[in-house]
């Protein structure tokens, strides 16, 4: 059995992003939108409130009025519109060029007069080579350069309107598609941008070219390439499909790395539909288990963030199994480091689970379960340096453990 742990260690509180959970909803019928009908529908398919909502714009086809009616779902929602800003028809230089600027002049004027925050996703996945602004399509004329340009230009156009309601998205495919792109070259500078994101899919085997990757496989590369953007980041489109493996099982992994490894992840953007049978089955709802584990993996990052945001010099445990259960091997261990790093740790062994401390401390034990509530504490103890077996009782439910430490 291979138990996954994650402990965070802090003496003083971290300021952090709430983890925020989104969606573009789907629907019924080819072209849904999300109207609040199809918001509502997602909320109750998810069990909660959606924080984020996916909006498609494109270029001259979607001007201001037609956003404002979700902008307005949104807000009556209490939730923030993601605007994915699809520049077709037109190539990055164009973009430069101005060909545009009457109707990004418009748009902006809208935003402004709407007052309440928008996310503007322009260019995104432009390391592809399917959009009009893709490094990697043949013949466009698009390289890194004038991409990052064509950004900025789009985000000055809103500063010489005063537009200030708008946080600024750019975002990176998982993966590189065409000739000359990277994945992130094209990023337009730190003074352009508030949040980064990346787009991802596990295809499974829903095409011909495809096969089955776990949530690391499709996401890792991406993830490291943007560790020097000091930005906050998140995904804005994930999926996966049913066929070739396991999505409800792909759904929890994906939510034990946002614990582990994928920390930086603020929030995350299911792409609720399912396509034709030339793209994939994409839909949340494709099986009522990838709907339990994504409402698990929701409750899971909600309760790790209420322990963590009331918790000082501790350490929190987080195991998919009981304690109880042995294992032959080593754990597998993944480490959120705060500001005393190495001060203490934890590992699970035959069982029970130990605590490392490198320093005298004087703390107790907690177990929590997911929902935050306490299912046991031990007693104030002194602990030497050294190594402690912590009898922690077993249970049945996954368990989340935190050193509460004294002094």
């Amino acid at each position: 059995m291979n138990e996954k742990f994650l402990f965070t260690m802090a003496l003083a509180p971290v300021t952090a992003m709430a983890f925020q959970v989104g969606a573009w909803v789907g629907g019924p019928g080819q072209y849904p939108q999300p109207t609040q009908a199809n918001v509502q529908a997602f909320q109750d398919l998810q069990g909660s409130h959606i924080d984020l909502i996916s909006y498609f714009a494109l270029f001259d086809v979607n001007d201001w009025n037609a956003t404002e009616v979700y902008a307005n779902v949104a807000k009556n929602n209490g939730s923030t519109l993601v605007v994915t800003w699809m520049a077709n028809g037109y190539g990055a230089q164009d973009l430069v060029n101005g060909r545009a600027d009457n109707y990004i002049h418009e748009f902006a004027k809208g935003v402004k007069s709407f007052g309440d925050e928008i996310w503007m996703r322009p260019l995104h996945e432009a390391n592809g080579d399917w959009y009009d602004w893709g490094v990697g399509k043949a013949g466009a004329g698009n390289t890194d350069a004038n991409v990052a340009e064509a950004f900025r230009h789009i985000v000055q156009i809103f500063r010489e309107e005063n537009v200030t309601n708008v946080k600024w998205v750019w975002t990176t495919n998982a993966s590189n598609q065409g000739s000359g792109t990277t994945l992130t070259g094209n990023y337009p500078g730190d003074e352009y941008v508030d949040y980064i994101s990346i787009d991802g899919y596990n295809w499974g085997t829903c095409q011909s070219w495809s096969s089955w990757q776990t949530f690391s496989q499709v996401f890792k590369k991406a993830y490291n390439a943007l560790a020097n953007i000091d930005k906050p980041l998140f995904i804005a489109e994930i999926s996966s499909s049913e066929k070739g493996g396991n999505k409800a099982e792909w759904i929890t992994d994906m939510f034990e790395h946002f614990a582990t490894d994928f920390s930086r992840v603020f929030a995350v953007m299911w792409f609720s539909q399912s396509k034709e049978a030339n793209e994939g089955d994409w839909a949340l709802n494709t099986s009522q288990a990838a709907v339990d584990a994504w409402k698990a993996g929701i409750a899971k990052m909600k309760a790790l963030e209420q322990i963590s945001s009331s918790s000082q010099g501790d350490i929190e445990l987080s195991s998919s199994s009981s304690l109880g259960s042995s294992s032959s091997s080593d754990e597998s261990i993944a480490i959120r480091t705060g500001a005393i790093a190495g001060k203490y740790s934890f590992r699970q062994q035959g069982g029970k689970l130990l605590l490392q401390v490198d320093r005298a401390v004087t703390a107790s034990v907690i177990q929590f379960d997911y929902q935050g509530r306490i299912l046991w504490k031990s007693a104030v103890q002194n602990f030497a340096p050294g190594e402690h077996v912590i009898n922690a009782p077993e249970v049945s439910t996954r368990s989340i453990y935190k050193l509460d430490v004294v002094r």
